[in-house]
């Protein structure tokens, strides 16, 4: 064998035991302390992911990786691009395990509904499951970004975020932490026709971190039905309610809302209603990252003289092009002042 054949057979053989190398090689993985308290071994980044929740499907859109999201429910529908994606559920209690595991998912993100026997069938087939905490409150929201961050390695992102959305909190709770209770509103803050929200809830959080007083905070159950006769014995001096988060987001669905509530009858002799007082949201507004504008609307709905420098409009198109890259849209609550 000639010198010049013998060098051609060792760079063959050395190209092989690279490729060799290679198919071999495992991915990179880390373990993740989930939102519900659980060590999670994951790969990072994932190439394959199935998200069952719309608040964990928007963070991975912000880190980069909406073409990593293969699989999804029928909720992640923002930002605009995730529609396009197979459906595998209509929330994570519906959760098609079939379907997702058909699609080879490197991990599957949900929240704290998703049922613990279908956590289980997913893992007895070899794919984490990461849970993720509630969409709309301010810790679980931290906290889901500094995982989600970590697992699609993007630390730095997620500082950024992190601090982005402190820093409006912060300005909150500097104009607000101060007040004495005289100096709060009552507010009403109904979900669903007479169903409210109380200690333990987001909506109790935001409507204390924002300056007002939740009519009803003392309730023994977190979501109690209550009536017009209760209402009107608590007599809120602000009224804010939502529509329904299949609703487009356009200033008529909204004021469509507001009418109804200032004409309902159960209602009419509240303060609130005298004074005009009511103010209605969509719910993807506190979705997420974009909590912050959110609360910035309830901030100025509740005093509007403390935060008579504040756009809330404009703090949540920035949050859209700064982490998103798109533009706002609609109408998100109404009426603006």
């Amino acid at each position: 064998m000639n010198a010049k054949f013998s060098g051609f057979v060792l760079i063959a053989l050395m190209l092989l035991s690279c490729i060799g190398a290679s198919e071999g090689a495992e991915t990179e993985t880390i373990t993740i302390v989930d939102g519900a308290g659980r060590s999670v071994e994951v790969p990072s980044p994932p190439e394959r992911i199935v998200s069952t929740t719309a608040s964990a499907s928007e963070l991975i859109c912000i880190f980069g990786g909406m073409d990593y999201i293969v699989g999804r429910d029928e909720y992640s529908t923002f930002p605009p691009g995730l529609e396009d994606i197979p459906v595998v559920g209509s929330y994570s209690k519906t959760t098609n395990v079939e379907l997702a595991l058909d699609l080879d998912p490197d991990v599957v993100i949900s929240d704290t509904s998703m049922l613990p026997e279908t956590i289980g069938q997913i893992e007895e087939a070899g794919v984490p499951v990461v849970i993720v905490g509630m969409n709309c409150q301010l810790d679980s929201i931290m906290y889901n970004i500094q995982v989600i961050g970590e697992m699609m390695d993007d630390q730095e992102k997620a500082e950024e975020l992190t601090e982005h959305i402190q820093g409006y909190v912060d300005l909150i709770q500097e104009r607000t932490g101060d007040l004495d209770e005289d100096e709060k509103p009552l507010v009403y803050h109904e979900c669903r026709e007479y169903k409210s929200n109380a200690a333990g809830t987001p909506k109790d959080e935001h409507i204390g971190l924002a300056g007002g007083i939740n009519i009803a905070h003392d309730e023994s159950v977190e979501r109690p039905i209550v009536s017009a006769e209760w209402v009107f014995e608590n007599n809120p001096e602000i009224i804010v309610t939502r529509v329904s988060g299949t609703e487009p987001a356009t200033e008529e669905v909204l004021k469509a809302k507001r009418d109804e509530i200032l004409s309902r009858p159960g209602l009419k002799e509240t303060v609130a209603v005298q004074n005009g007082e009511v103010y209605v949201y969509h719910p993807f507004l506190r979705r997420g990252p974009r909590l912050v504008g959110y609360l910035l609307y309830m901030g100025k709905w509740f005093h509007p003289d403390l935060f008579e420098d504040v756009d809330p409009a404009a703090v949540e198109q920035e949050i859209l092009q700064k982490f998103y890259g798109v533009e706002m849209k609609g109408t998100w609550a109404y009426p603006e002042i």
